[in-house]
């Protein structure tokens, strides 16, 4: 793991100590993702939409804080595009509230603190890596 890359995770990781907090954003942040590239990719731009470029914004985000772990997430962020884009918009809805509600869930009633992304808007990316990561116990 880079340098970089450990000290975003262990900045997002001040936030996520709890098990059952951590637990909560297994399960939440993946529907959160799926659900948000699959909203934007009802937005087209000719034969691309917008879900393409934010999954490859992300993916080009990630790539520059860690290479080899970006390579390995690049396969789930696809499925997590497919997923998004192949479903209705009432399922992409359901997916967000329930995902964010797993994730008010960890951090108000095990955490006891707000979600990372409240002090810095760029642990909303961090998230799904790190969760990425802490499932393939990546080091």
């Amino acid at each position: 793991m880079t340098q970089e890359l450990k000290l975003k995770f262990n900045d997002y990781a001040l936030f996520h100590a709890h098990p059952k907090n951590r637990t909560t954003h297994y399960f939440g942040i993946p529907p959160i993702a799926a659900a948000t590239l699959g909203l934007f990719a009802l937005i087209k731009i000719g034969p691309v939409d917008i879900g393409m470029f934010l999954a490859i914004f992300a993916l080009a985000f990630y790539f520059t804080l860690d290479k080899k772990l970006t390579a390995l997430f690049t396969l789930p962020m696809a499925a997590l595009y497919f997923i998004g884009a192949s479903v209705s918009v009432p399922v992409l809805i359901t997916m967000q509230v329930v995902g964010w509600i797993l994730q008010y869930i960890g951090h108000y009633t095990y955490e006891k603190k707000s979600p990372a992304f409240f002090k810095n808007i760029q642990h909303v990316f961090i998230g799904p890596l790190w969760v990425f990561a802490k499932m393939i116990n990546y080091k």
